[in-house]
This record gives structure tokens, C-alpha cells and sequence, in this order.
């Protein structure tokens, strides 16, 4: 299986016009656009352009196409598509979600201690508006230990556990089966952060049994910035309540609307209102595609395997530091390394600037996250392995 991506990263390389000049190691921040994704991206508003706007002010789904990207987009997480809202960004769906739910002062709200801002911002924000209390639970690479630490935040007055399914700097997989579970029996209910897995590895929303999925489309799933989606079961979309709304929110609608005129449509469509970003969406489920193109299973194994290959040959630079786990069965593509005397803000623009890496700073700027993307192979693993032997000896 990790053979069939080698014979392909030559060809996956050329979708990708960035890779000429660049070694594109943040796959895990924003992934260049295949040329696929690209061109459905500029479709719609190339088309607004040379032939007028009729098509796109019908709402014409065989030239929107929107209905079939929530289609692709639910098949690939095992989900139904009336369970699908599109979002303008990731935090616009986890604004949703904590928005949409009934609060009381004291209830509380369980984080991991390495959740993106995107997600903890909204729910710092409503802990101060609301008077709710925010848990943190450490993660480490170790899923028993992460579970007692969960359980021993767990109480009766938790009412959402909103946690990374993969964590953003380190890569770590969080037990989200067993938390999921136990949150369930607590009478939590479960906002899962899938920024980090959809697209790295394969995703079964019913088997996870989380109430809430945020998506983005920009990362491994190779699709634009700032695509995002929300999953929300179905059971659960008469209980999350319509916060901001307007107009094709509703059945029906017009200027002689009243109160009792407000009928939401079927589904999760109904959190998607007003002037929507059509482009973004079928982009993003065009990524998906091509992604599906390569074969998940397989893009996850060769992933896995560049991970364990820098891994060991971090072993033989003195001074280097993994902080991603180290065991193959919990490895992601994400990898996040630290060299002494050098941080990690530093470490970036050093490999940006001198050797035409593209990383990003991680662990509070402490270190260096590297991300494993399909188009990536043996020798640029190699090749960035010595580029950091050469900067620690420079610095010796």
C-alpha cells in the first residue's frame, strides 16, 4: 500500500504548480491547490464573468453544484447529507454549536491543554459571557493516561467536551472512542475538532458517535482557504438552536414575513444562510475527490511511514527532539521537532528562507511542525533530515 503513493508522488507532484519552488512541509496549516481544485475554485465566478450572474442568481444546482459537494462530503465521513452545513470558516462551526445550546451559569466545558485558538477563543468567550467553567485536560502521548486525566475531569455539570480529534502542533490522536463514550454516559454531549484527520486518515462519524464534527477543507483534504463544514447528528439538529440567520435559512420567505412564518428548512442546511461561497464548498469536495483519487488508506500508510523515516533519522542528530509520538501505531503526519538553542520561530524562517522549507512554528514557538502530505517523499524527507544536522552543526 505505501508503494502504490512512492510510484505516484512524481505525478501527484506536478497537480500541485507550487511544488517546483517550494518543499511544502505545512500541508497541516494551508495546502496548496491541485490544479483540480483550482480550477472548480474559479469556475463559478469565471463563468459570472464571461457570461453573467443569471445562473448563479437562480440558485441553478447543475451550475452550483452544491448539493452534490454536501453529497461528497457526507459519503467520505459516513454521514447523511441533510447532516452536512457548509460554514464560511471553522470557527463560524464551532460558533454553531456552543451558540446554539442551552447554558447555565456553572456548567462546564472540557478542552484539551493544545486545542488551535479558533476553537478555544469561542468557548473562552462564551465561558466569560455565560458563566461557565472551562476544564483542561493535558494531552500526552499516552491514550491510558489521557483517559484518567478525562475522567477526572468529567463531572455532572459538563455539558460539552470540545477536543481536537488529532491535536494541531504535536499530532497526537486523542482517544476520542473512549472519551466520546464516557462523555455520553456523563450526559455530555461531544464537539470533536477534524481539522487534523479529515483527509489524513479514514473518518466514520457514526462509528466515532460524536455529536459534532467541524471540518476545514484548506489542510489535507487539499481544498481552499478558508473552506469548512459541520457535521451534526441528526438527532440533534431540533437542539441546537438558530442563532445568526437570513435569507434561504427558512421555507419559504419574503418582505410580508412574520414571526410565525419562521419555519426552518430539513437539516443542517438550515445553520447556512444569506449570500453563501459556493465556490469554497465544491472546491473543498473537490478535494476530497482528489484525494479519494489517491487512496486514503494509502495516503494515511505513506504518511505514517515518512513519519517513522524522520523519526529514526532525527535519532542520529544530537540535540533534536521529537515531540510527536514515537509509536508507529499512533503516528499521524504531523511531526513536531525541536533543536536546542535554536527556537522554533527561528528554525521556520531559517528553513523558509535559506532552504525553501515550508513549516511553521509550534509548542508555544518552542519548535518546528512538519506535515507529511501525499506529494512528499523519501527524498525530501532525506534532504530536510540534513538541512537540520547542517543547522545544528552551524550552531555548534
Amino acid at each position: 500500500m505505501d508503494a502504490s503513493v512512492i510510484r505516484e508522488v512524481g505525478r501527484i507532484r506536478a497537480d500541485f504548480p507550487m511544488l517546483a519552488e517550494w518543499t511544502h512541509m505545512n500541508c497541516g496549516g494551508m495546502a496548496p491547490l491541485p490544479h483540480s481544485v483550482g480550477a472548480e475554485l474559479l469556475r463559478v465566478p469565471q463563468t459570472v464573468v464571461s457570461e453573467g450572474p443569471l445562473q448563479l442568481l437562480g440558485h441553478e444546482e447543475s451550475f452550483l453544484r452544491h448539493d452534490a459537494a454536501r453529497e461528497v462530503l457526507a459519503r467520505f465521513i459516513n454521514a447523511s447529507a441533510d447532516e452536512i452545513a457548509f460554514t464560511t470558516q471553522f470557527s463560524t462551526a464551532v460558533n454553531i454549536v456552543i451558540e446554539g445550546m442551552t447554558w447555565a451559569e456553572g456548567d462546564e466545558i472540557i478542552v484539551s491543554g493544545e486545542e488551535h485558538p479558533a476553537l478555544l477563543i469561542p468557548v473562552l468567550n462564551l465561558a466569560r459571557r455565560r458563566g461557565l467553567r472551562v476544564r483542561r485536560m493535558p494531552v500526552s502521548h499516552d491514550a491510558d493516561e489521557m483517559l484518567e486525566e478525562f475522567r477526572a475531569r468529567l463531572t455532572p455539570r459538563t455539558r460539552l467536551v470540545a477536543v481536537s480529534h488529532v491535536t494541531t502542533d504535536s499530532g497526537i490522536t486523542l482517544p476520542v472512542h473512549e472519551m466520546t463514550r464516557l462523555a455520553h454516559e456523563q450526559g455530555s454531549l461531544v464537539l470533536l475538532d477534524a481539522a487534523h484527520s479529515l483527509g489524513q486518515f479514514r473518518v466514520d462519524v457514526k462509528a466515532l458517535d460524536c455529536d459534532f464534527y467541524a471540518m476545514v477543507g484548506y489542510k489535507w483534504v487539499m481544498g481552499p482557504y478558508p473552506s469548512a463544514a459541520l457535521y451534526i447528528k441528526r438527532d440533534l439538529l431540533d437542539d441546537i438552536d438558530v442563532t445568526w440567520t437570513g435569507s434561504r435559512a427558512t421555507v419559504g420567505g419574503g418582505t410580508q414575513m412574520e414571526l410565525d412564518d419562521l419555519e426552518w428548512v430539513d437539516g443542517a442546511r438550515r445553520f447556512e444562510y444569506g449570500g453563501r461561497p459556493f465556490s469554497y464548498d465544491t472546491a473543498m469536495a473537490a478535494g476530497i475527490e482528489y484525494v479519494e483519487t489517491l487512496g486514503l488508506d494509502a495516503v494515511a500508510a505513506h504518511s505514517r511511514r515518512l513519519a517513522e523515516m524522520f523519526r529514526d533519522g532525527l535519532a542520529g542528530i544530537p540535540g533534536a527532539h521529537l515531540k510527536s509520538p514515537h509509536d508507529p501505531d499512533r503516528m499521524t503526519g504531523i511531526a513536531a521537532v525541536a533543536l536546542d538553542g535554536v527556537t522554533g520561530v527561528d528554525l521556520s524562517a531559517i528553513l523558509r528562507d535559506r532552504y525553501r522549507f515550508v513549516t511553521r512554528p509550534a509548542l508555544r514557538g518552542t519548535s518546528v511542525r512538519i506535515s507529511f502530505a501525499a506529494f512528499i517523499d523519501d527524498h525530501d524527507v532525506e534532504r530536510l533530515l540534513k538541512t537540520l544536522g547542517m543547522i545544528v552543526r552551524e550552531g555548534s
